[in-house]
Formats: C-alpha cells, sequence, structure tokens
C-alpha cells in the first residue's frame, strides 16, 4: 500500500520543474524603548551571592517560577546593577560557562575558569624480583626470610628510611 502512495507521488511530480517561491519581507519592528533597570536593595550590591540565594530561596520564590528563571531573572538584575563589579560566577546566561560547583556539599560554591590538572604520578616501571630464603635462628628452629630487589638493587623493608647524605 504504501509502495502505491510513493508511486503516485513520483508520478505527479514533474521532472525539472521546481517552483521558488520569495518569502514577503518581515514586517518592520516598532521601535522599543529603553529597558528600566530593576531596582535592587544595597546589601546585594555588598553580598551578590547572598542576593541570589535569598531571592531564589523556595520559601520566597513564587511556586510558579523554576529555580533556574529565579535565577536568570536575578543575575540579570544584578548585572545592570553592579556592571564590571560582577562576580564571574554570577555572570547571566552563557558567562557561566566555565563555572561548576566547587564542593559536594556546598549547592553555592562555584569554581569558575579552568581547571587545575595534577598529573599523576608514574608507575615504577623496574623490574622487582623476591626471593624466600630459609634460615636457622639461634634456638635452631628454621625461618624464612624474603630478599627483594628492584631493578638490581637491594630493597629493604624495615620502616621508614631518611637519606642523610647518600646514605640510609
Amino acid at each position: 500500500m504504501l509502495a502505491i502512495v510513493v508511486a503516485v507521488l513520483l508520478q505527479q511530480a514533474t521532472p525539472g520543474q521546481v517552483v521558488w517561491e520569495t518569502p514577503a519581507p518581515p514586517p518592520p519592528v516598532a521601535a522599543v524603548g529603553t529597558a528600566e533597570v530593576p531596582a535592587i536593595p544595597d546589601y546585594a550590591r555588598t553580598d551578590p551571592w547572598g542576593y541570589e540565594r535569598a531571592e531564589c530561596s523556595p520559601l520566597v520564590r513564587k511556586a510558579a517560577e523554576p529555580m533556574e528563571a529565579c535565577q536568570q531573572r536575578v543575575r540579570m538584575a544584578l548585572a545592570a546593577n553592579l556592571g564590571a563589579a560582577l562576580p564571574d560566577g554570577l555572570a547571566p546566561a552563557g558567562a557561566a560557562d566555565n563555572c561548576r560547583q566547587e564542593a559536594a556539599g556546598d549547592r553555592y560554591a562555584l569554581q569558575c575558569g579552568a581547571p587545575a590538572r595534577s598529573a599523576p604520578s608514574a608507575p615504577d616501571l623496574r623490574e622487582r624480583s623476591c626471593t624466600s630464603r630459609p634460615s636457622v635462628t639461634a634456638e635452631g628452629a628454621v625461618s624464612f626470610r624474603e630478599e627483594c630487589t628492584v631493578g638490581g638493587q637491594e630493597v629493604r623493608d624495615e620502616g621508614l628510611r631518611i637519606r642523610l647524605g647518600g646514605r640510609d
């Protein structure tokens, strides 16, 4: 059945004839007046992080407004009022792409910028060989003693070692 429908559609199309319609130009946009900068309290200038937490708290914000919309609204107001004094983590939409949570337990701690990378320590690729040898104790009993070498050098695993002047 599907094949018949496709065949009918292909027969109706005439090869080589394409009709292009030019879209009508969009209507002119009326000039919009300058947007008024929303007022923020004085404490928001000294503690913008606290202002955002206070405004977007689930106890304060409207139930219909999601957290992301509240943060966007507050950050836009802070950006309009603070200008260059706005902290990096509070920059609105798109500017906070390089920010991430600093600690898992703290919801508001952000780390902005490139993450610090530390190179892992290189593994010790030298060959380690250990042998167990029997030895006689002072009482005449037999005990086994393990001797290890790493890269041909003897390894002593007898606790803390402090190298002073090349000797330990």
